[in-house]
């Protein structure tokens, strides 16, 4: 019954000791990796929007210039 909180108390102790050991470099280093993968996911997310909206506009003026040619 109480095998699942064990469980889960050591996995969280262990967190909490391996984290508690950082020294103030150690948790720049860690907070800068963090920092420079959260602006590669938001520089991709919104490069990949911004292909999107080109796509659809290359797209209506592809569909525009053939009903002119019609």
């Amino acid at each position: 019954m109480f095998r699942n909180s064990e469980s889960t108390n050591a996995y969280l102790g262990s967190i909490i000791a391996f984290f508690s050991g950082l020294n103030l470099s150690d948790w720049a280093s860690v907070l800068g990796i963090l920092f420079g993968l959260f602006t590669v996911l938001i520089n991709w997310y919104y490069k990949h929007k911004e292909m999107k909206l080109k796509e659809t506009a290359l797209k209506a003026k592809l569909n525009l210039q053939g009903l002119d040619n019609e």
